[in-house]
């Protein structure tokens, strides 16, 4: 294999690995391709500067890795997120560089939870504190347990006040309608005096639970569940027309 001396590499290379140079009493150039692009990238950067864009110029990115622009570092792709807008498919930077970023944009706009405040309701977390002190730390509604969260308009995103999970919740739950809280609240007051009492004419308590069972007799093909002791007599089975559970001796 015909080889070339490389200045910078300082030992021969294949005569592949050098593009042509018609000036030159061989007709290739003085250095090597990857050589021959940092001497042409350094030269340039000397006269005009550092890119404006990063971008990983001469690196060796294998397949299955990539370049992060932040740390500079060729790393594989599972240290990459993923992102289905990139070709891809990988996110811009690698994890860590990418929490890192993440923890410094929070940072700019006064911490997580102004970020998260700001982003969700448009309010900072001194305006949020500034509504807990006022209302002496206790939710808007039942003025008994403690306000943790946010409550606002959905149609219109204005912020109303702080609010308990159980008030919040609720509200939510009677998706923010006063005229179904105000039905809800008749029929509390309606029925506060306990149960409904049972219509005229019934002498009898409705069945609840096990004790509703089918007092028409007993039905072909169906199996009882009252399985007689062990060593007793089977119990005798009744017609269709006697009760169901009446006992024969």
């Amino acid at each position: 294999m015909e080889t070339k001396f490389c200045r910078d590499c300082g030992e021969p290379r294949p005569v592949s690995e050098f593009t042509r140079n018609r000036n030159s009493q061989d007709g290739l150039a003085f250095y090597c391709s990857l050589h021959a692009r940092r001497r042409h990238t350094s030269s340039r950067d000397a006269r005009n500067g550092q890119p404006r864009s990063r971008h990983r110029r001469d690196r060796d990115v294998p397949d299955g890795h990539k370049w992060c622009p932040d740390c500079g570092e060729v790393r594989p792709w599972t240290e990459f997120g993923r992102n289905a807008r990139s070709k891809d498919d990988r996110a811009t930077y690698c994890r860590p560089c990418h929490n890192a970023r993440g923890r410094a944009g929070k940072e700019k706009v006064g911490g997580a939870r102004t970020y998260h405040l700001k982003r969700r309701y448009g309010i900072t977390a001194v305006d949020a504190d500034a509504m807990l002190q006022a209302q002496g730390g206790l939710c808007a509604i039942c003025k008994a347990a403690r306000a943790a969260h946010v409550d606002h308009d959905h149609a219109t995103g204005a912020v109303r006040a702080l609010l308990c999970f159980n008030c919040n919740g609720g509200l939510g739950q009677f998706r923010d309608d006063p005229a179904v809280l105000r039905a809800a609240v008749a029929y509390l007051e309606e029925h506060a005096g306990g149960a409904t009492p049972p219509a005229t004419g019934c002498t009898t308590t409705p069945p609840l639970g096990s004790d509703r069972r089918d007092r028409r007799g007993a039905r072909p093909g169906r199996r009882s569940t009252d399985r007689p002791a062990h060593g007793s007599a089977a119990p005798h089975r009744p017609t269709t027309n006697g009760p169901a559970e009446e006992a024969h001796g």
